[in-house]
């Protein structure tokens, strides 16, 4: 509900409401408190007018703490003035190098991992924009057999398409072979995270990049070089406890669109406070354990649990 509909309800003036508002805020600001994250993710979002940064629990699926800016200037103070910041032992984000080179000084038994997405959806692009290549060289009536499902099937793994797909997969394995072979190499990058072991993971990369061809296929050969450029990281994956990815850190993220959509007009500080302290998803899932600590047992809190924020949102709200 908007500040504005939520005045005609009650008979307050917005700005009345929004400042009882904000004085909520600060109170929550001063009094909850989240235990730091042993494994914690890093992504951005576009959100009220800016990209801020989010920021997760990965081991147990919370929302931890969302920045306003994402920039080294206004994370690094963050990271440095970070409780326990001994406590986290891995980190997963994308590869832009800010976020890397805001954490690695102040957190000092942190290794990053570079999330498993990220890296395969470079190999997504990779193969559309040589669809969109070989899509302009068909005829009229080819482009009428193939333009509307092209896009999907390509996209698409080998073993989630449907026996029509597959069939016209075939199809267009016929009219346009070169996409063929793009979407043949897209497969492949993919295969690569199959692998069970790390060292048959970096073999699996390395077979995949001698086989490009050397004048072909430039935005595969791109993604041959960020592999190289980003490589300890990229590979750390197989390393990491449970094959960590930032899915969760995702999820969270498409919630705070959602929540910017639902009420209009919402400032950044509101929709933060709408994803960091809502009340049921803060005491249900992992959200609230007791742990015992010298002196007996002690209850923390972990931050509001994501799968019960997504029940809330798919509800009708996030209150």
């Amino acid at each position: 509900m908007t500040f504005h509909s939520l005045a005609e309800q009650t008979g307050l003036a917005v700005n009345t409401i929004k400042s009882i508002a904000h004085d909520l805020i600060g109170d929550l600001e001063r009094t909850v408190h989240y235990e730091t994250p042993v494994i914690m993710g890093i992504d951005e979002v576009n959100l009220a007018g800016g990209m801020r940064c989010v920021i997760t629990n990965l081991a147990t699926n919370n929302a931890f703490q969302m920045l306003e800016f994402r920039t080294q200037e206004h994370l690094k103070p963050f990271f440095k003035n970070l409780p326990d910041k001994e406590k986290v032992e891995w980190v997963c984000t994308d590869m832009w190098r800010p976020f890397k080179r805001s954490f690695s000084q102040y957190l000092p038994n942190a290794r990053l991992v570079i999330d498993k997405f990220h890296v395969v959806a470079m190999a997504s692009e990779a193969l559309e924009t040589e669809r969109k290549k070989y899509q302009a060289t068909l005829d009229k009536d080819e482009r009428v057999k193939v333009k509307k499902s092209i896009r999907w099937l390509t996209l698409k793994r080998p073993k989630n398409l449907s026996p029509a797909e597959a069939e016209a997969l075939e199809v267009i394995r016929q009219l346009i072979p070169n996409l063929a072979v793009a979407y043949d190499f897209k497969e492949a990058f993919y295969r690569i995270y199959d692998e069970p072991i790390k060292e048959a993971a970096m073999r699996a990369f390395e077979a995949w990049e001698n086989t490009l061809p050397d004048d072909e296929l430039d935005n595969f050969h791109s993604l041959a070089k960020t592999v190289h450029n980003h490589y300890e990281d990229i590979f750390a994956y197989w390393d990491s406890p449970g094959r960590i990815t930032n899915a969760y850190t995702e999820g969270l993220n498409g919630l705070t669109k959602v929540a910017n959509r639902m009420g209009r007009g919402y400032s950044y500080e509101i929709i933060r406070a709408k994803m960091l302290y809502a009340k049921y998803a803060r005491k249900v899932g992992s959200g609230v354990r007791i742990v015992e600590k010298t002196g007996g047992s002690q209850t923390v809190e972990y931050g509001p649990h994501i799968p019960t924020l997504v029940e809330i949102a798919e509800s009708g709200g996030l209150d």
